[in-house]
C-alpha cells in the first residue's frame, strides 16, 4: 500500500515537472517532411525575414552541425509620467535540425538596458510574478506595470516560436520567377 501510494505520488509530481517550463523558456520540437539541408534553408530565411540585420544577430551558423545560434532583442517602452520608458531584454535562439526533424529554444531572457529619456533605470528582472521584495526599488514600476511589460515580453517571444513553426511547416513551391 506504502508503495503504491509513494508510486503515485512520484508520478504526480514527475508528470508535472515534465511538463512544467519556465515562462521564459521555450523549446519546441516537432518533425516536418523535409530534409536537415531544406529546413536549414528555410530557417535562415525565416532569420533573414524575422531581424532587421540577421547578419548581425546570427552568433554561430554551423550548417553541417545543423545548428544556428543567434542573439536577439526586444524593446518595450511604457509611457507613464510623461516620460517614455524603454527597456531592452536581450535573449537566445537556437535553431536545430536534422532529416525530418527541427528544435528551436528561446532562452537565457533578460533586462540588458532600461532608460527613461536620458537616464538609467533600474534594469527589470524577468519573472512570472511581480518581485515581493523591493518590488518597485527593483523593477523601476509598479505591479500593474510590472505585468504588462513581461505579458508583453512573452508574447514576442512565444510569436517567434510561432511564427517559425508556420514557416518551417510550408511546403516550398519552386517559382521560375
Amino acid at each position: 500500500m506504502k508503495k503504491t501510494i509513494l508510486l503515485t505520488i512520484l508520478t504526480t509530481i514527475t508528470s508535472y515537472l515534465a511538463f512544467a517550463q519556465t515562462d521564459f523558456k521555450w523549446d519546441k520540437v516537432d518533425s516536418v517532411s523535409k530534409t536537415k539541408d531544406q529546413i536549414y534553408s528555410d530557417t535562415k530565411m525565416f532569420i533573414a525575414e524575422t531581424w532587421k540585420s540577421a547578419q548581425n544577430v546570427i552568433q554561430n551558423d554551423d550548417k553541417d552541425g545543423g545548428m544556428i545560434l543567434i542573439k536577439g532583442a526586444s524593446i518595450q517602452s511604457k509611457s507613464f509620467q510623461m516620460n517614455e520608458h524603454i527597456w531592452t531584454f536581450s535573449y537566445t535562439v537556437k535553431f536545430m535540425m536534422k532529416d525530418n526533424k527541427y528544435k528551436i529554444v528561446i532562452e537565457d531572457v533578460y533586462c540588458s538596458a532600461a532608460r527613461c529619456a536620458a537616464n538609467e533605470w533600474a534594469k527589470m528582472p524577468v519573472a512570472d510574478n511581480y518581485p515581493s521584495e523591493k518590488g518597485l526599488r527593483s523593477t523601476g514600476v509598479n505591479e500593474e506595470r510590472y505585468l504588462e511589460i513581461m505579458k508583453s515580453l512573452k508574447q514576442e517571444l512565444q510569436g517567434i516560436v510561432d511564427s517559425y513553426e508556420t514557416s518551417i511547416k510550408k511546403t516550398g513551391k519552386k517559382s521560375d520567377w
